[in-house]
Formats: C-alpha cells, structure tokens, sequence
C-alpha cells in the first residue's frame, strides 16, 4: 500500500509540473524592424505592433534630438486621439503605431522611439533610420587638338549621391590600360548632405580602337551597377583610288575623272591635281562610308593627259597619290565580214568584191571598225546615190529587206568618223543569177467529215515549179472541187478540195492525180470511202405529277449521218401507236440527230412494253429498242414507339411515304382500347408524306402488337407491327456492407441494417437496380418524410453525421407503373464511442482484478494467525470445494462448537465477476 501511495503522488506533482510548464505567461512584447534605409524624396514606414495584453492607454513616436536626453513628438495617440506632425502620417491605432513618413531631407535621419504606456508598464523599443540618396549619372564626349594631335575626354558624373557613388570605365568590355588612357576623379559636397563625384577619362584619338566607351557606376540604392555607353571617335585607315569614266553631255563626250576615298575615320582630304588654268565642273559627293570628289573634262581636249588624286589623313604618314592617263582615240580603218559568201579585195584599188546570189534571203553584210573609239557616225551609199530600196543601214551592218535582186549590184562606200577622226571603205557587190533545178513536191492525201459531207483534200507542197492537179472518181458519182496555189521562198503550193455525200450505201475510191517536170510519170494517191456507220440509238424515260396525276415521258435519241433517221413508236406486241412528236438537228461535226419523244399517262401502259423502231438507209432492216413501262411503286412504311416528355403517356408513329400516297392509314388496336389518334400529311414534289399517331398509357399496351394499315387507291394494302415492350423491376439492392433486420411479423427481412461513421464527410449508400428498364427515378427519404440528396444510384451524406441521422430509409426506384422498393436501417458509430466503452471495460476489469488480490491477501493473513491444525484443515476444506463437485455443507468436515464461528466466515464468502461488453 505504500509504494501505490508514492506511486499516486508522483502522478499528481508531475500533472501539476505539466500544467505549470504548459499554463499561459503573459509578457509584453512589441515587434519592430530596428535598422530601416530609406531613399530620399521617397515614404519609408516606421512599423511598431504592441503584441501584449496590457490596455495601453497612450502610444507615441518620438526622434532622438542631438541631445541624448531630448526627444521630438511626431506621432500617435493622446487622450485617444492621433496626432501627427512633421510629413508624418496618423498611426493606425493604439497597438499598431504603423505610419508612413516622406524623406524630404538627409535631416531625417536619425535614431526613432515607439513607446506604449498603460496603468500598469511603461514599453518601448527604437528603430535607426538611415537615409541614402539615389544619384543621377550623366556622361558627355569632349574633344580637343593639342600639337595636331586629337584627344577625347569622356566625362562621367554621379550627382547627388549619398553615399558616395564608385565609378569605373570599360573598354572592350575590360577596364583601361593605364596608357594611353588617363583617369582623373573628382567629389564635391553639397550643403544637403548629398555629393558628386565625377570621373574623365582621356585618351589620343589615333590610339583607340573602340567606337565605344562605358561607364559604370554603383551604389546601394542601384539593384546593380549601372553602364552607360557612349560613342566615341575612331581613326580608319581608308581605302582610295580613281577612276573614269565617259558620260554624254549635250552631243559631246566627257571624262568623269573621280578620287574615291572610302572606309576611313574621319573623312579624308582629297585634292584633284591638273595641270591647266581651266574653270572646269567640279562636284562633291559623301555617303556614311564613301567620299567622291570629281571632275568633268572634254573627251577630245584632254586625249592622253594624266590626272592626279591627292589623299591626306591622319592614319597616313605622308600624302598619298593615285595618278589616271587619259587614252587617246585612233580610228585606223574599215573591214568587211561577210563568211557566207566569196570576199575578194583588190589591194591596188582598195576596194573589196562580195558576190550574192538571185534569190538569196536574210543577207546581211557586216562592216568592222579598227580603233578605239567610243563610238562614231556611219554613211553608206551606191554608185555615188542614196541605198537602193530594200538594203537599210543597221548600226554597222547593211541588211536586205527581201531576196536579193539583179539592181543590189553596184559599188558600194561607207564613211566612219569621230570628230577629227575618218576611215571609209569601199566594195563592190556582183548578183549570179540563180540556174532553177525542178524539186518534185511532197504529196499528202486527209480524208474528213464537215457540214454533212465526206471531205477529201489532196495537197502537193514545197515544189518548183507548182505541181498540176486533177480528181479521179467512179462512174455515176459526181462532187464539188476547187484547188489553192501558194508559194513561199521560190517553192510552190497546190491544195486541192473534193466534197461527196457523206453517207453512201456502197464503197467508192476516189483519186488525186498529180503531174510535175521532176516526175517520169504522174502521181495518183487513192482513198477508199467505206460504208456509213451505223446510227447510234438511245431510249430513256422519266416521270411527273402533275394535278395528282402521274405521266410518263419517252425518249427516242438517235444520232447518224444524213439524212436524219425515220422513227415510229408501237405499245406491246400489237398495232397500236401513240401519239409523238419529232425534231432533227444538224451537228458541228456533220452528223444528224433524230428526237422523237411520246407523253401518256402511266396508268394507261403501266407494265407495258413500249417499242422505238428507227429506219435509216445505213440500215438493212429497221432497228428496234424497247423499255418496260413500271407500275405504281409501293409506299415506304415505318413504325416506332415514343416516350413523351414530361407525360405518363407513350406515342406509337406510323409513316407513309410515297407517291400519290394518301391518307387511309388507320390503327388496328386490341378490343377496349382507349387513346387519342391523329393524322398529318405533307407533300415534297411528288412525294407525300402522312404520319398516324396514338397516344396511350404505357400498362395498357405493355408486351403487345400494334397493327398499322395502308390501304392505296387502288385496293393495295400494307401493313406494319409495332411490338410494345414489357418492362419489370425486380428488386433495388444496397452494394453496402449490411446486415437484415427480420420482421417480426414475416420472415423475410425487413430492412437492411448499415452503420456509418460519424465523424466523416461524404459518406455514401449505393443503390442498383434490378430489371430491363431502360432508365428510372430513384429517389430516397428519411422515416419523416424528408428526402436524401442523391448522386446517381447512391445516397449521399455530404457533412458529418450525427446522431440525428440514424432511422430507417426507404428507397424506391419507378419507371412509369412499375416500382420497387428497399428499406435500409442507417445506424451512426464513432471511434470515440468505441474507445469510451473499451476503457469503461478496461478500468472495471482492473478494478476486479485488484478487489480479487486484496481479499486473497487478506483472508491470508487472518489464517496465519491460526493453528497449523486448523490451518490444513481449513484447507483442506478450501481445497474439497474447488475439485470435487457438490454442495460445501455436504463436504464441509464436522467441526467443534469453538471453531464454528471462524469457519463460517471463511466459508461464507461468495465471489462472482460478471464482465460485459458490447462493441
């Protein structure tokens, strides 16, 4: 019993320890950011938040003066109003000093006291601010000549910068060289705290590359160093030359003399040296990249004269010179090209000989210039007159419009000259008659269709002299001829043209007959006419309505040589014709076609034969062609069953589609059937829709036959069955786990027994539906009569259940007259409940177990102060009761009358420890 004492008492000091290191202290405590930086000419917040429970009843800013001891009121709450001075903004309230201040002047900075007083403390805690100012950077290029050597001074400043700024230059992206770059910094102090620091850097022109110079300026208030490029000067060494060129000005020739300098910083100085007094046109001409300077001479003044170019740079060491000669023109002579024909040339006389051939074409004589010069005027004339007709002076060429003629011939001189410069030449030009040889001609023979007619042409080409033409037909027939004479280069053409009937019931050869010098004996070319080709036939139908009324309309098409073809119209195996009317027409190819067309209504010849006979002279025998005059056809019929929306009732359709359908459609239903019929046509052309519907209740017609009948106009009738299906439910089951609830006034269950947890969200009942309905209503509602939201075939539970929640369900699942129905007992469990019952179970089993020992050790120690006698026999006793089965007073041993009063108090204990639980 003691060490269960200690026991006990440790348990309630460590509790008390527990709670004491766990129990609230309460402190004051006040969050503030001690070092603030702020930017001048921009707000900075002071934030101090009083975090403790205390009732402040006064709050306040205060800045440190420069006395230690003197403090400057800016802002906060006195007698529970704000107050504010100095662009100082009202705090947010008594815990929240939060305010916001502008940064007018580097004055402001400083050390500040957020203080919070209430009855019972005094709190405080200070912030250092400290003010930066943000420079501007400006940089500017300087330049100067010193010596005749040109420098550069880049300057760059950082103004109004507190702290001091750092500046640095790049140079190709590196910093610079101390030669030949200069560096020189300077800072100045501005009376509102703020500074300038400047820095230059300096370099000659000729001894920097870079087009380019950066900057680079730090400092806190920059994110990161700033660069600033800027471009300088730079020296390139450029490429020059001359050149020239000759232009046209006005009937004359001039020089173009010009001094090019190009790629070269700075520009160069180009000076035009000439050895001449003078005024001549001069012009300049500078691009980005390119300096021109020129001169324009007269071409026959200044005939091998030499032009200078002086170039000056800095990149050179000494002037440099680019010197032109201007050529001299020579114009040394004359000479005749002519490759296709004999070129003698008389040297005494100087004149050339050129002999052309009677007939000749495309003759062209050229005349070549020895010299240089640019170019030159040229005159040309025969036996000391004007060209004669036909020959024309083409640049240096004389060119002979046509064959060439006996008058060509003569002596021929033409004259070149440039200014002062001259050159003729003379040539004397022979004609030789042309000796004609006979050239037989080339023979063709094409045969053709055109207008109606056989066309036969016959054509003998490229003959000298023209071929004689004549026709060579059969006796008895007779056609239309003409012949055509053309020529072309000396050659002859004859075209000769035969017409004939096109059709002909017999073969016939006609032949051309050709005479000509170069032939021993005339030409014959012979064609073979064949038979006319068989006509090509066609028949084809078609059908209208018209008033109600159908009508048939036959075509008979045939195509054939003239004349048009004879056509005859006959209906089945007898006599009998019909009424048809015919037309011809005549086709760009030459050919004729017949069209016969015969119109009648289609009952009078449904399912009749109807014949074209077609007679030609091509024929032999008339030829026939025969279509088969169709009946009436069937409508189409279609039956289908409909649901009606947002109706207990279903729909049964009968269609009928056709031509001429009517409206005798009409429902055959079982006896006692009770429904609402209606009827609705349309026509689309010919076609004419009805539509019959019957509107029923589903349990009335459910698994039988509807009938739907057409009956035509004339006596046909068609017929189509409409199966109503038949539809269950057997049963809607729980997919849950559950267990039955019997009925105690049946044997089946009555309900489905189901526990949900308490303490979880969405919990959900699945339902299924047994049976072969298409679609159904599930609905589910409490034993109240209030309804369960659903998700499909499940019941859901969205928050967390309680106990209110437990009762029975009840389900029922409909499809029109059918339904079915499941009850479903919902009980609610949680984890707490378990535990809870688990340690009641627990502690009285513990509590039954310790009352167990402490009654075993005390009835020990009552019997160890007794005899050893009485010790076994009690025992024994004890022991008798335990093994063997019967009544204690029947095995209890006899005792004395001293002895009785212990034995029945050992005796009459009676220990029984009922444990139950339910889980």
């Amino acid at each position: 019993m003691g060490r269960l004492g200690l026991l006990f008492l440790g348990f309630v000091l460590n509790v008390a320890h527990c709670s004491d290191i766990l129990g609230p202290v309460e402190e004051s405590i006040i969050e503030i950011t001690h070092n603030i930086t702020a930017v001048l000419g921009e707000d900075v917040h002071l934030r101090c938040i009083y975090l403790g429970e205390s009732q402040i009843q006064s709050a306040e800013w205060k800045r440190r003066t420069n006395s230690k001891i003197k403090f400057k009121r800016l802002a906060g709450f006195f007698d529970g109003k704000p107050f504010s001075r100095d662009n100082v903004s009202n705090p947010v309230s008594l815990t929240n000093l939060t305010v916001h201040m502008q940064v007018s002047s580097v004055e402001v900075e400083g050390e500040y006291i957020c203080e919070f007083r209430s009855e019972e403390e005094y709190d405080f805690d200070s912030v250092f601010l400290t003010v930066v100012a943000r420079p501007d950077i400006q940089v500017e290029v300087n330049s100067e000549t010193i010596n005749g050597s040109h420098y550069q001074a880049v300057s760059c400043s950082a103004l109004g910068g507190r702290p001091v700024p750092q500046i640095s230059w790049l140079v190709d992206s590196r910093p610079p060289s101390n030669y030949p770059f200069t560096v020189n910094v300077s800072e100045t102090l501005h009376s509102n705290g703020t500074s300038t620091l400047s820095s230059i850097l300096r370099f000659p022109t000729h001894l920097q590359d870079e087009n380019s110079v950066t900057c680079v300026v730090q400092h806190p208030t920059l994110p990161k160093p700033t660069l600033t490029a800027v471009r300088v000067e730079t020296f390139t060494s450029p490429n020059v030359t001359i050149k020239a060129e000759m232009v046209q000005n006005g009937g004359s020739e001039f020089w173009v003399v010009s001094c090019i300098s190009s790629g070269g910083r700075p520009d160069t100085d180009i000076a035009l040296a000439l050895n001449t007094d003078e005024d001549l046109q001069r012009e300049e001409h500078s691009d980005s990249d390119t300096k021109t300077s020129s001169v324009l001479l007269p071409a026959a003044v200044y005939e091998g004269v030499n032009v200078t170019c002086v170039f000056d740079h800095p990149t050179f060491t000494d002037k440099v010179s680019r010197v032109l000669t201007l050529p001299s023109f020579y114009l040394s002579g004359v000479q005749l090209l002519f490759s296709e024909m004999r070129n003698n040339s008389d040297g005494s006389q100087g004149t050339a000989s050129l002999e052309l051939k009677d007939g000749q074409s495309d003759t062209v004589i050229r005349l070549q210039v020895t010299g240089n010069v640019p170019h030159y005027n040229v005159t040309c004339k025969k036996d000391d007159g004007p060209l004669p007709e036909g020959v024309e002076l083409v640049g240096s060429s004389l060119t002979v419009q046509g064959p060439v003629e006996h008058w060509h011939a003569g002596l021929y001189e033409c004259s070149f000259s440039y200014h002062h410069l001259k050159a003729t030449l003379k040539f004397n030009v022979t004609v030789k008659p042309q000796v004609i040889q006979p050239v037989p001609p080339t023979i063709r023979v094409d045969l053709r269709t055109e207008d109606g007619h056989r066309v036969i042409e016959c054509s003998a080409a490229d003959a000298v002299p023209v071929a004689n033409m004549s026709w060579l037909l059969p006796e008895g027939v007779s056609g239309v001829s003409w012949f055509n004479f053309t020529s072309h280069n000396g050659s002859h053409s004859v075209r000769g043209v035969l017409l004939l009937p096109a059709c002909s019931p017999w073969e016939l050869t006609a032949e051309c007959v050709i005479n000509h010098p170069a032939f021993e004996e005339p030409e014959n070319r012979s064609i073979t006419l064949p038979l006319c080709a068989r006509p090509n036939i066609t028949i084809n139908s078609s059908t209208e309505r018209r008033d109600g009324v159908e009508y048939t309309e036959v075509d008979c098409y045939v195509e054939s040589v003239a004349p048009a073809a004879t056509i005859t119209w006959q209906v089945g195996n007898s006599d009998n014709s019909i009424s048809y009317l015919s037309e011809t027409q005549v086709q760009a190819d030459g050919l004729v076609s017949a069209r016969s067309s015969a119109r009648f209504l289609s009952s009078l010849y449904s399912g009749q034969n109807l014949t074209c006979t077609v007679e030609h002279l091509s024929l032999g025998a008339p030829e026939t062609k025969t279509i088969h005059i169709l009946g009436p056809k069937a409508p189409l019929m279609s039956v289908s069953v409909v649901r009606q929306q947002d109706s207990p009732l279903w729909q049964a359709v009968c269609d009928c589609t056709g031509e001429g359908v009517g409206t005798n459609l009409e429902w055959v239903l079982p006896e006692n059937a009770k429904g609402l019929t209606s009827l609705h046509s349309e026509s689309e052309g010919c076609v004419r829709k009805a539509r019959l519907t019957y509107l029923f209740p589903l349990a009335l017609h459910e698994g039988q036959e509807l009938t739907c009948v057409y009956q035509s106009e004339h006596g046909a009738t068609e017929t189509k069955t409409l199966p109503i299906p038949r539809y269950y439910i057997s049963a809607v089951t729980v997919l849950n786990h559950t267990t039955p609830l019997q009925s105690r006034y049946g044997d089946g269950p009555f309900a489905h027994r189901l526990a949900l947890q308490e303490d979880h969200h969405n919990q959900r009942i699945l339902l299924r539906v047994e049976g072969n309905i298409p679609e159904y209503n599930l609905n589910c509602k409490r034993s109240d009569g209030s309804f369960v939201q659903m998700d499909g075939d499940a019941m859901v539970f969205p928050s967390e259940l309680t106990e209110q929640d437990e009762g029975l369900y009840s389900c029922q699942a409909s499809f029109y007259h059918h339904t079915a129905t499941v009850n479903i007992q919902v009980e609610v469990t949680s984890v707490k409940k378990h535990l809870a019952i688990a340690a009641i179970i627990c502690m009285s089993s513990a509590l039954a177990i310790l009352l167990i020992l402490a009654v075993t050790l005390w009835v020990c120690c009552t019997g160890y102060s007794k005899t050893q006698y009485k010790k076994k026999e009690s025992l024994s006793a004890l022991t008798s009761m335990m093994q063997e089965p019967g009544s204690p007073e029947a095995k209890k041993p006899a005792v004395t009358e001293n002895d009785s009063k212990e034995y029945d108090q050992l005796v009459n204990f009676s220990i029984v420890i009922d444990l139950k639980s339910t889980v």
